[in-house]
C-alpha cells in the first residue's frame, strides 16, 4: 500500500512541476504581450490586433484564461500532495 501512495505522490509532484513550468512560460508570454501592447498608442488600440475582437486581444485572453486554469490546478495539487503526507511545492507567486 505504501508503494502505491509513494507512486501517486510522485505522479502528483511530477504534474505539479509540469504545471509550474507551463505557468512560467505563460507568464513570460503574457508579459511580452503587455510590452507589445504598451508600444501601441492608446488611440490606435481600438482598431487592429488590440481591438476588442482583435487577434492579439483574443490571444491575450486565451493565455490569461489558461493561466487561471493552471493556478487552480496548482492549488488543488498542492492540497492533494499535503493531504497525501507530502510537502507541497512552493509554487505561489
Amino acid at each position: 500500500m505504501a508503494g502505491k501512495l509513494q507512486e501517486k505522490l510522485q505522479d502528483l509532484k511530477t504534474r505539479l512541476a509540469e504545471l509550474t513550468d507551463e505557468r512560467s512560460r505563460l507568464d513570460g508570454a503574457i508579459e511580452e504581450m503587455i510590452v507589445d501592447m504598451a508600444q501601441v498608442p492608446p488611440e490606435q488600440r481600438s482598431g487592429g490586433p488590440w481591438a476588442n475582437d482583435g487577434a492579439s486581444t483574443r490571444k491575450y485572453l486565451e493565455l490569461t484564461s489558461r493561466q487561471a486554469d493552471i493556478e487552480t490546478e496548482i492549488v488543488d495539487l498542492n492540497r492533494e500532495i499535503a493531504a497525501s503526507g507530502g510537502a507541497p511545492g512552493s509554487t505561489l507567486h
